[in-house]
């Protein structure tokens, strides 16, 4: 009985090995060519199965998709809250001291400046 469990096994094989063989000489000769080769081999024409329609797409509502819930609330929170509770190094307080008066902020060095009149 295991005898013929492997002829069967290897009859498979060989045919395998052959349609492989036939697939990659095909590639290389023409197709009317190809199907005299498919012929003289002896294998049956492959079927494929029957086309599949393209998965539809989805179709988008035109009412605008919105949250179920408001998630801004939850952030707010954690940022005030980890302002108050950090504490300033003694650079950071010496800092805070100085007279800033006189002085102009960071954004006007990055600001376009007036152009000089001749």
């Amino acid at each position: 009985m295991q005898q013929i469990l492997i002829t069967c096994a290897d009859k498979v094989s060989v045919v395998n090995y052959v349609r492989y063989a036939h697939g990659l000489i095909s590639e290389y000769i023409p197709e009317d060519l190809s199907k005299e080769f498919l012929k003289y081999l002896g294998l049956p024409e492959l079927r494929s199965s029957a086309p599949e329609p393209p998965l539809k797409k989805r179709k988008l509502s035109d009412v605008p998709v919105e949250p179920e819930e408001d998630y801004t609330k939850f952030n707010s929170d954690n940022l005030k809250t980890k302002k108050a509770n950090t504490k300033m190094s003694a650079a950071q307080k010496a800092l805070a001291k100085v007279d800033k008066s006189g002085m102009k902020s960071i954004s006007a060095f990055f600001s376009s400046k007036p152009k000089a009149s001749k």
